[in-house]
């Protein structure tokens, strides 16, 4: 089976309160967090999973938060750090449909894209409390593209398949990588940050090198994000996500600063 190497790319940073990142806890908290994107390198085919943030308004920020880079040109960049251009890109895993995850899909007009079939369902009338945060206009646009709406366990590529995990939002996806060092998965926002897999985090270092402090949740095995749609489904992709990894060292949250400039696995 292929063995891949994964490669999170900062795409630009977004700027939260410490609520977003653990539900109800230090929840006013201000904490500045990356906005990744991956990149997975050893196949046939070039892979990237998510494409990036909106272009931030004229005041720097999207629906509320503040923005630093991000649009098409955060994009760019992190690719060209890898020596890679959008146009190199066969195949786009989008792992939902928010703004932080789904935008600049026009950049990548050779790609084929990966969504769950749950996830477009569900973008076209998401929970009002999550409209804002949904770029249901990309969904017209994706039509036109070589779009594949997949069902739990859809195999990508050789070695990288996607699994349906309902809880951040009711059809996002987690990706599945074969690496040299076993199973790694993409959690995308299941996991916001480490905080999230390790509920005893007591200091959380930021994207800016704030050091951020963190009350810890002890007796959790998880701890969940503040944005989500049903807390059952979230604990029981917990669960799954840790199943299939094996460990919580090869589950890699969508938003954790500590990955930026790492290659997975590091040995």
């Amino acid at each position: 089976m292929t063995e891949y190497k994964i490669h999170p790319l900062e795409v630009a940073k977004i700027g939260v309160v410490k609520g977003v990142v653990t539900q109800m806890v230090d929840m006013m908290t201000p904490i500045v967090a990356p906005v990744l994107a991956f990149y997975l390198e050893g196949g046939a085919k070039t892979i990237l999973v998510d494409t990036g943030v909106v272009e931030p308004g004229p005041d720097g920020t999207f629906h509320g938060f503040p923005l630093i880079g991000g649009g098409a040109q955060g994009m760019i960049n992190a690719l060209a750090e890898i020596g890679l251009k959008p146009e190199d890109i066969d195949i786009v895993i989008i792992t939902h449909m928010h703004f932080d995850h789904a935008a600049n899909i026009s950049l990548f007009s050779n790609a084929q894209f990966i969504l769950q079939k749950k996830e477009w369902e569900y973008a076209k009338a998401p929970l009002p409390i999550q409209k804002g945060v949904y770029l249901t206009d990309l969904l017209t646009e994706l039509e036109e593209y070589d779009l594949v709406l997949a069902d739990d366990g859809y195999e990508v590529a050789d070695g990288v398949n996607v699994i349906c995990i309902p809880g951040h939002t009711n059809g996002q996806q987690a990706v599945v990588v074969n690496t040299s060092d076993g199973t790694y998965v993409l959690s995308g926002d299941l996991m916001y940050s480490m905080a999230n897999l390790y509920p005893q985090t007591t200091e959380i270092i930021d994207s800016l090198g704030n050091k951020v402090p963190c009350t810890p949740q002890l007796g959790h095995p998880f701890y969940p994000p503040g944005i989500h749609t049903n807390l059952n489904d979230w604990y029981s992709s917990a669960w799954r996500l840790l199943s299939i990894a094996g460990t919580r060292k090869h589950i890699l949250p969508g938003h954790d600063p500590s990955l930026v400039g790492r290659v997975f696995p590091e040995k």
